[in-house]
């Protein structure tokens, strides 16, 4: 019983340091979906990075956590980062080419962000795994999993759907490899892409392709500050060629301000099925 009793103990006194290192970790989160990761496994940043791209959800979920202001394409400043001295910085791949510099002072950088929807539980996996919060993301991950597939329930509407990104006057294509691609296709939809393809996940249409493929939904994502978010919308919805399309003709031209179609969460379920509701009507 004593030799029990030690073990246990002995068990605990080993445990402890660890678990208490995980606490103690400074870390900063680059990029919205660590940091959303990170608070709902328990974990504060001590900064979170400066985006335009964060959704509204994620923007409360920050709320009392200082920004960390990033410049394209290095991302944050190297004094400000040796001064924060962190423990880990979780990073994206927009961020990469200031990586190996922070790396040189030191600090742990870690590329935390999906790329592609199904990667996000193996992502969260890993930001748990590292932070000493594996029981907290296996919790995580069960819930993405369900509300993903609560959204992805089979449908027999397909609409043709063309998703946009508008930055100032010029118009691209969501691709099927960008992410707001992905979602579009989960939710049921035929994405329109002209048949172009690019490892950035955008391109250019022409007119003539585009009326060509006639979408039925078109969604129009504006990006850039948000003061010019109206007006680069209202340039790409009176496009004088588009107006022959079903999406035009039938009223079903909308504008996604929110970001959900940018940046990847770990509430994909949820955007997926509000991409169904909202915009498809496919449920």
């Amino acid at each position: 019983m004593v030799t029990v009793l030690a073990a246990v103990l002995m068990a605990f006194a080993m445990a402890a340091p660890h678990a208490e290192a995980a606490k103690q970790k400074r870390v900063v989160a680059i990029s919205p979906f660590a940091a959303q990761t990170m608070i709902q496994l328990g974990v504060k940043p001590i900064r979170v990075g400066q985006t335009i791209g964060a959704t509204p959800r994620q923007n409360r979920m920050f709320r009392g956590i200082k920004k960390l202001k990033l410049s394209h394409p290095n991302g944050p400043n190297l004094e400000v980062m040796a001064k924060l001295n962190p423990d880990i910085v979780f990073t994206s791949s927009r961020w990469s080419k200031g990586s190996s510099a922070m790396r040189r002072l030191g600090i742990r950088v870690i590329n935390a962000d999906p790329t592609r929807v199904t990667q996000v539980p193996a992502n969260v996996s890993k930001i748990g795994r590292i932070l000493g919060r594996s029981k907290q993301a296996r919790r995580l991950n069960l819930s993405i999993r369900k509300g993903i597939a609560r959204a992805t329930r089979t449908t027999t509407k397909h609409p043709k759907v063309l998703v946009v990104l508008g930055i100032g006057n010029t118009a691209m294509a969501f691709l099927k490899n960008s992410w707001g691609g992905q979602l579009v296709q989960k939710a049921g939809g035929s994405l329109v892409t002209g048949g172009a393809t690019n490892s950035g996940g955008f391109a250019r249409l022409s007119d003539e392709v585009v009326v060509a493929q006639n979408p039925d939904i078109i969604i129009v994502v504006p990006h850039g500050n948000s003061n010019d978010l109206s007006q680069v919308a209202d340039y790409i919805l009176n496009n004088e060629a588009w107006k022959t399309t079903n999406a035009v003709k039938n009223k079903k031209v909308y504008v996604s301000v929110n970001n959900e179609l940018l940046q990847a969460g770990t509430d994909v379920g949820p955007t997926i099925g509000m991409i169904r509701s909202k915009w498809l009507k496919n449920w």
